[in-house]
């Protein structure tokens, strides 16, 4: 059984994830639900747990706070809080879990069905200095993505371009490619106040990576790594206005 901490200052928050659980039988162990970064300070690190739910918006401090006063973090996270589009997108981009207020139960099943896959991959240091890099706003930005062994990070800076495949993403830099499973219109949303232009339905390109445009009836740029991207008809004049 997965060894769960809840850590919110609403009591009714505690009580929907604790009624979204009990439809999980043979699942969770709930160790204990906490509503202050002062006493999950004092209680997590004795309890080692598994997972912990935590909210972002505790009291007067934050879910961060109270991460970063751990001096070990060895337990799965799935963040919950209320619509903040900012710290989604930093979520997202870091590969970290989340669940918005009020927590919809479809929700709340696919996070769950993802989480018992990762679980051995428990050790999230890394992962957390990336989510820490992306909220702030001056920050260069970096995709966490998973692997087989656990997970890998890319500079926003240093990718290329996407290339759609089916409901996966081959996702290039300028010396390596990856394969993630996830649809390309994620990476659109995600991306999208970084410079990345949608030049056909199955292609996202980085500007800053636009070496050479060749016009004509199939019109294409070459990237930085040399690789050749298609520029849809419908997509050619929008994408000429980004380089006046």
């Amino acid at each position: 059984m997965i060894k769960t901490v809840i850590i919110d200052d609403e009591a009714h928050c505690i009580d929907r994830i604790l009624s979204l659980i009990n439809q999980h039988p043979n699942t969770f162990n709930v160790l204990e639900t906490l509503n202050s970064v002062e006493e999950a300070l004092k209680t997590v690190p004795k309890l080692q747990p598994d997972l912990v739910f935590l909210d972002i918006k505790i009291n007067s401090k934050t879910g961060f706070d109270f991460l970063q006063e751990l001096d070990d973090i060895n337990f799965k996270i799935i963040f919950t809080t209320a619509f903040d589009k900012y710290a989604i997108k930093a979520f997202k981009f870091s590969a970290f879990d989340y669940l918005l207020k009020p927590i919809d139960s479809n929700d709340f099943n696919d996070v769950i069905k993802r989480i018992k896959t990762s679980l051995k991959h428990k050790n999230i240091e890394h992962q957390l200095q990336n989510l820490f890099k992306n909220l702030k706003v001056s920050g260069k930005k970096v995709i966490t993505i998973p692997s087989l062994t656990g997970f890998e990070t890319l500079k926003v800076e240093n990718i290329t371009h996407l290339e759609a495949d089916t409901s996966y993403t081959h996702i290039f830099t300028l010396n390596s490619k990856f394969m993630v499973s996830k649809p390309i219109k994620f990476y659109e949303e995600l991306l999208a106040d970084n410079n990345f232009f949608k030049t056909h339905k199955s292609y996202l390109i980085n500007l800053e990576h636009v070496n050479k445009y060749f016009k004509g009836k199939q019109s294409y740029v070459v990237m930085s790594n040399n690789e050749k991207v298609p520029i849809s008809i419908r997509r050619r004049e929008e994408f000429l206005k980004q380089f006046p």
